[in-house]
């Protein structure tokens, strides 16, 4: 069954696809932004990862033996071509129909850990995107920080993991989850990824926690670098590494560009109970009056009683919101005026 839920103000009828269209006036915003002067910023090391993962044409600075960087290439090569021309035919079309291209807002996507793949072209436009899941960013130094052999293997694993991910266009949690201990953690891995699909290409890294109001508080390098000495004593252990590095930052833009976008993956617990203890992510997506939003594959978590605080806060602040059936159950949004 597909079905469009809107407020009639301009969207076109359309029922090809199984999304559900959510929409309500739509308006402009401004989003929170801003970055620190102390920031410690891994643009370089962001940028060896995606040449390597993406088989750019200029060389990763990261060590790897040629064969195996070329039998990776290999097993990849084509995929994100088959990609665009499969969005372009079956997807495209619909979304260029029904997703405002005229509104200036951030993007948020609840349950959307490593997918910006699909976030990116339903909102090809956008300027901000924030996911949000489970599974925390990753160590983006952490490829540097391997010797080849590990290296290799964990390429060998993302290329693995990224020909799953575009299949199906969307990330699985075990596939997230069998990249944690890695050494190109899956979060980095899939959006760096995304980015080169779309044209883009990282010229920023950063990482953030969220302060007690909400706001963004960037990290410097002598905190970085103590993430590190915790993470060695963590791995030596058996524990995550991934965990130390929860939250983080990309500024990319496509070559030649001047206009720098921003992508943000927030790892959250978005469960009510987590946060009545903890509402700082509340409190971050609060302080963007509208948004554009989005979600899929979210196991319906946003029908569940015990998600009713990242449910309302969506109704409150997306002026518009596709999704699969795991977005809105279809009485809560008439409710809400959708």
């Amino acid at each position: 069954m597909n079905v469009v839920l809107r407020r009639s103000r301009g969207c076109p009828r359309h029922a090809a696809l199984a999304f559900a269209i959510l929409a309500l006036g739509w308006c402009t915003g401004v989003s929170h932004a801003g970055t620190p002067a102390e920031a410690y910023d891994l643009g370089a090391d962001a940028l060896a990862v995606s040449r390597l993962v993406t088989c750019a044409k200029q060389p990763s600075s990261l060590r790897v033996s040629k064969a195996a960087h070329a039998g990776y290439c290999a097993r990849l090569a084509g995929m994100s071509d088959r990609f665009l021309k499969r969005f372009a035919k079956l997807e495209k079309p619909l979304l260029s129909e029904v997703v405002p291209q005229d509104l200036d807002l951030p993007v948020v996507y609840p349950f959307g850990g490593g997918d910006l793949l699909t976030a990116l072209g339903t909102y090809p436009n956008a300027k901000e995107i924030t996911t949000l899941s489970l599974e925390a960013s990753g160590d983006v130094q952490a490829a540097s920080r391997s010797n080849p052999p590990v290296l290799e293997a964990a390429l060998i694993q993302a290329g693995d993991n990224l020909r799953r991910l575009v299949a199906v266009e969307h990330s699985k949690t075990t596939n997230l989850a069998s990249m944690s201990h890695s050494s190109l953690p899956a979060e980095i891995v899939f959006s760096l990824y995304a980015l080169a699909v779309w044209g883009f290409e990282p010229v920023g890294f950063r990482y953030f926690d969220i302060a007690a109001d909400g706001s963004l508080s960037y990290w410097n390098k002598n905190e970085v670098q103590k993430r590190h000495a915790a993470a060695d004593a963590a791995a030596a252990r058996g524990h995550l590494r991934s965990s130390f590095f929860p939250n983080a930052e990309v500024q990319f833009k496509r070559p030649g560009d001047t206009s720098v976008r921003v992508f943000r993956h927030i790892a959250a617990d978005l469960s009510d109970e987590r946060l009545k203890k903890d509402g700082r992510v509340l409190l971050h997506l609060r302080s963007k009056p509208k948004v554009l939003a989005m979600t899929k594959a979210a196991s319906y978590l946003l029908w569940w009683g015990t998600f009713s605080m990242i449910r309302q806060c969506l109704a409150d602040t997306a002026v518009f919101m596709i999704s699969d059936s795991t977005g809105f159950p279809p009485g809560y949004a008439k409710a809400q005026g959708f």
